[in-house]
């Protein structure tokens, strides 16, 4: 379906956020940041536009670092000739649009076969209830998975879990906003996975791995293969330090990224972090307020805690996800607190 004039003026406000937050330095990509998001929670529509708006970004590949540098002259110039600095509002938001321009009509400038051959050949979005689960197999298989039984990628989604996946030429991109998805990637050297989260990026060739995010931590497990994550880094001075230096996962390796600081790699059963599939939430050593987001996924009225205190309380255990009274009826003999019933439905744990 064709782009309105509406919705294209929108894409293209956001693609200017997107663009001064990637690549302006310091504190300038802060404040892009910070508004953006504000921009964002204004309507559907505008979410709706940041979302395509991230996919030209995306498409974009290797034609970013040449815009960076074309964004980084007027910083450089405007640093050795005094009096300059007084046109820098003005040039950047020129350049801003400019690219904003480029990205939004793509057949401009020359770019008009490289535009097209970027565009996407497939998208989709992926968006789970309560309780509900759901297996997505994406049409990017090879010939070579393709005779050996597999069609493609092969995305399992947990309960309240929303995804967007959108395959290029040359990249495959799913962006998490929340939720737990289990990645079953099919090999294709030539157009590398990679799954956007709002700590860190994570790509991969072929392999198995999940990715939680439910509000704290964002974890990432690989049960087979090799993943290499990148950081965020929210306040670095130039895009070259935007990312952290690579940390590289294997089988049975598991990473917890939070605040922008990722926590020692460490040896784990990450084949559990999806056990959900099969019916079962496993804990181990979990705060329990990020145990309980997993748990209220599949309730309709939520359990919540009284206090940073009861959700930091450790919780280890095996427990059926469609046993959540169960669960509240051992919470007090495993932890120091009691559970109170509200009329709602709810459940409130209170430290003893």
């Amino acid at each position: 379906m064709a782009i309105g004039a509406p919705r294209e003026r929108l894409i293209e406000r956001a693609l200017a956020l997107i663009v001064e937050g990637e690549i302006a330095p310091g504190e300038a990509a802060q404040r892009a940041r910070a508004a953006m998001n504000q921009w964002r929670s204004k309507s559907p529509e505008h979410a709706a536009a940041l979302l395509e708006a991230w996919h030209r970004w995306d498409a974009l590949g290797g034609m970013a670092d040449g815009l960076r540098a074309h964004f980084d002259e007027p910083e450089a110039a405007m640093s050795a000739h005094a009096g300059v600095s007084s046109r820098r509002g003005p040039q950047r938001r020129k350049l801003l649009l400019s690219i904003a321009g480029l990205l939004g009509g793509g057949l401009v400038a020359g770019r008009g076969a490289q535009w097209y051959w970027q565009q996407p050949v497939f998208q989709a979005a992926y968006v789970t209830r309560t309780a509900q689960m759901l297996k997505v197999t994406l049409p990017d298989g090879t010939s070579e998975t393709r005779g050996a039984g597999a069609v493609g990628s092969l995305l399992d989604l947990a309960p309240q879990s929303e995804i967007d996946v959108r395959l290029y030429r040359q990249q495959r991109i799913a962006r998490l906003a929340r939720g737990e998805v289990r990645f079953e990637v099919a090999h294709d050297s030539r157009r590398p996975f990679r799954v956007h989260t709002r700590e860190a990026v994570i790509e991969v060739v072929g392999t198995v791995f999940t990715v939680r995010d439910r509000g704290g931590p964002v974890t990432v497990g690989v049960e087979r293969g090799h993943v290499r994550v990148k950081l965020r880094r929210p306040h670095s001075e130039r895009q070259a330090d935007a990312f952290s230096e690579p940390i590289d996962l294997r089988r049975g390796e598991l990473l917890e990224i939070r605040d922008g600081q990722a926590d020692a790699v460490r040896q784990a059963d990450t084949a559990a972090l999806s056990a959900w599939r099969d019916g079962w939430l496993v804990f181990e050593n979990t705060p329990l307020a990020d145990a309980l987001a997993a748990v209220n996924s599949y309730r309709t009225q939520p359990i919540v805690t009284t206090g940073q205190r009861t959700g930091a309380m450790r919780l280890t255990g095996r427990f059926r996800t469609n046993d959540s009274t169960g669960l509240i009826a051992a919470l007090p003999s495993i932890l120091p607190l009691s559970a109170i019933r509200r009329a709602d439905g709810s459940v409130e744990l209170q430290p003893r």
